[in-house]
């Protein structure tokens, strides 16, 4: 009776830990194909943004717009996850190398929420 109890309850762990892994996956993909709509998509009302040349607080669709502007100057080649966390306050972080036609940029997403229900409120794109 035990070894049934066991299987699920490591089931259920699983669960929580592979959704972080998941999200991340997700969104070093979108990010290496340059899917601005897609990732705009997962915008909080408003989002802290940093790219080259803009930083400030925008709405989402300012956001959007920024976002997009960047992938038209800036195609995306690939990209590449390379940590992945949760900060003390709960919000998920991660950075991903990514690389585009005019060079190799760090971007930094900090999020909430998993699944569908990803909520990024601050998005860095650095040289």
């Amino acid at each position: 009776m035990l070894p049934p109890i066991f299987a699920a309850v490591a089931t259920f762990l699983t669960s929580f830990t592979a959704r972080p892994a998941e999200d991340a996956n997700r969104l070093t993909r979108l990010f290496g194909e340059g899917k601005s709509e897609e990732i705009a998509a997962y915008f909080s009302a408003s989002v802290q943004l940093t790219t080259p040349g803009k930083q400030g607080v925008y709405s989402k669709s300012q956001a959007k717009m920024i976002l997009s502007g960047f992938f038209e100057q800036n195609t995306a080649v690939k990209a590449k996850s390379l940590q992945q966390g949760k900060s003390e306050n709960g919000a998920h972080f991660l950075v991903i190398a990514l690389t585009t036609r005019s060079g190799e940029y760090k971007t930094t997403v900090f999020y909430r929420g998993s699944g569908k229900a990803i909520s990024i409120h601050e998005l860095k794109i650095e040289k």
